[in-house]
């Protein structure tokens, strides 16, 4: 890309003296400089890479048994594969109920080195298996649902979630988990969400088999596509608001002297003379080295906001990724004199951020039950999808309260009901 105009008149002047004899052939499209995609996710070929080295292949993580069954030679391989990335410290990544704008990355854990150290050598060696891997305790009392509790049934019990790959940043592995109570209770975001997943199985595999449809061992599953709207502002004007800083949002002053009357920022094209456009460039490749696919990159509605959108996927990974895409835009804004503001409705009289749960649900090898013609086909029965929408909009109706509830917050709540979508009322079409 040219920075000025001057560079543009040189080259132009000398292509004028090139002759066709020095002219280079434009050579096929190479995606070699994206090869870095997906090297910090133990999954896919960096897995079956790794796990052949003890004598298996990435197909087993394909069935969540391996935590009983193989754990002691996954947890070899992902050994093997963060010490070659110059890792040497592991966690079990949570999400703690009650965390949504406060705590920076929205997630919990306690960082271990995986490491031994022996008291009679003095030396020191690897110590990570398949126990280390697939559990953990820590104190769940601090937490929702934990300060009741008696001494003896303090702790909180952590166990990977299979459904979303481990993953790695600077010199630790991050391994997604649900997080729950000596009893079973939910202490994170998570569980529920597992819960709900298999609920959604369940029933959605008994529904397509009375339309028609045996889809044996596979799984109903949710897919979700997680936009994420942001401001960034300067970070010197940043400090000088306390309540930026303290709420994530303006509580005092004025309301802006000019809003988004004009709909100007909205897609206009980024500008090469700010920040923001390298801010953003930065974080969409520490994404894409955590396979996290943010595939669409603009300009929001209010001034100085953004969004990214990534690929859609499955919803329990969907939703670890979105929680590290935050954490990535408020490390990165940083290294560009800028401030990443995540909080729903930051600045009074202009938009607010959304995260727009873009969302469907299918079976794993790809037929999608909110497709017309692709599910009545796959059952063989013309009603299909107007049973399937039936039974969503019924659901919709009866739990409508339990939806209103798992989304309020501050920050919804200060956010939605007004001009911005979604309205008070859902419709259909």
């Amino acid at each position: 890309m040219l920075a000025t105009t001057a560079a543009a008149r040189s080259l132009l002047r000398a292509s004028r003296f090139t002759t066709p004899a020095t002219v280079a052939v434009r050579s096929f499209a190479s995606i070699e400089p994206y090869s870095d995609y997906g090297k910090s996710v133990f999954t896919g070929r960096v897995a079956d890479e790794y796990l052949k080295k003890h004598g298996s292949s990435g197909d087993i993580l394909k069935d969540p048994s391996w935590t009983q069954s193989h754990s002691d030679t996954v947890a070899k391989a992902v050994l093997d594969w963060a010490v070659d990335r110059g890792a040497n410290t592991y966690c079990h990544w949570f999400q703690p109920m009650a965390s949504s704008g406060v705590r920076h990355g929205q997630t919990g854990q306690v960082q271990n080195m995986m490491m031994a150290f022996n008291r009679t050598t003095n030396d020191i060696e690897f110590d990570f298996d398949g126990k280390n891997l697939t559990k953990g305790e820590t104190d769940g009392s601090s937490y929702p649902n934990g300060g009741l509790r008696a001494t003896h049934t303090a702790g909180g019990y952590l166990a990977i979630d299979t459904s979303s790959p481990i993953f790695l940043r600077g010199d630790t592995i991050f391994i997604p988990s649900a997080f729950v109570s000596y009893y079973g209770a939910a202490l994170d975001e998570k569980t529920p969400l597992l819960r709900s997943n298999a609920a959604l199985s369940k029933h959605g595999k008994r529904l397509l088999a009375h339309l028609g449809l045996d889809i044996g061992d596979q799984d109903v599953i949710s897919n979700i596509g997680l936009e994420q709207e942001f401001f960034l502002v300067p970070r010197d004007q940043y400090y000088r608001r306390p309540d930026l800083q303290m709420a994530g949002r303006t509580i005092i002053g004025k309301d802006a002297p000019r809003g988004q009357e004009m709909c100007d920022h909205y897609m206009a094209p980024p500008s090469l003379s700010s920040p923001a456009l390298a801010c953003m460039q930065e974080i969409q490749d520490e994404c894409w080295r955590l396979g996290i696919p943010l595939k669409t990159r603009h300009r929001e509605v209010a001034p100085n906001q953004y969004e990214f959108a990534p690929l859609f996927g499955l919803n329990t990974t969907q939703v670890d990724q979105n929680l590290m895409v935050m954490q990535i835009i408020e490390e990165v804004a940083v290294r560009h004199g800028l401030a990443a503001l995540m909080q729903e409705k930051p600045f009074n009289d202009v938009n607010g951020s959304g995260k727009h749960n873009n969302w469907s649900i299918g079976t794993e090898d790809g037929i999608m039950l909110l497709h017309p013609a692709k599910v009545n086909k796959a059952t063989g029965n013309d009603t299909a999808f107007a049973v399937i929408m039936s039974a969503i909009i019924a659901a919709v109706n009866e739990h409508g309260d339990l939806m209103r509830m798992a989304i309020a917050s501050p920050g919804n709540d200060f956010r939605l009901g007004a001009c911005e979508a979604p309205p008070a009322i859902v419709s259909t079409y």
